[in-house]
């Protein structure tokens, strides 16, 4: 039996997940300056210098068409390495680390049409949780990279 281990993180109270092998690390929001860029899509909403080096933020509340909300204590950066290059993303909070069993897994039903046959890998339960889990590659796609400077060639 195979399974699958993800982070687990909650955007306006709902639970996602993604593969623990796309994550690079797990930063709080408070200890980090987000930087405007001035004509950006609305998805990204700054950049923050990580180690000498420059990293975009997605705002998922954005990408998700869901409610602006300031950031609180317990948001968070997840950073995500994806097409080659490392960026975060921003959610409310971390909730878990888990382990999901392929049994536990089922497909989004194909009666659902945009988002879900997008971005969402497949849906785990955990007892009475369901958790999304989400292709990191198709949530972040190449049009939200489309005319941006790669991340990893800037150096602050």
């Amino acid at each position: 039996m195979a399974s699958i281990q993800l982070v687990v993180f909650a955007v306006d109270d709902q639970e996602y997940g993604i593969d623990v092998l796309a994550v690079n690390g797990i930063l709080r929001a408070k200890k980090f300056k987000i930087q405007l860029l001035p004509g950006m899509p609305k998805t990204i909403e700054g950049i923050i210098n990580l180690r000498g080096q420059i990293k975009y933020l997605y705002n998922l509340r954005n990408k998700f068409h869901l409610p602006d909300e300031a950031m609180s204590d317990e948001s968070k950066f997840i950073m995500l390495n994806i097409y080659d290059s490392i960026a975060g993303w921003i959610v409310d909070e971390v909730t878990d680390i888990v382990k999901m069993d392929d049994e536990n897994l089922e497909m989004p039903p194909n009666c659902v049409n945009g988002f879900a046959n997008h971005y969402i890998k497949s849906i785990g339960k955990i007892d009475e949780r369901l958790i999304i889990i989400l292709d990191p590659e198709k949530v972040l796609g190449q049009e939200d990279l489309t005319d941006i400077p790669l991340p990893d060639k800037l150096v602050v």
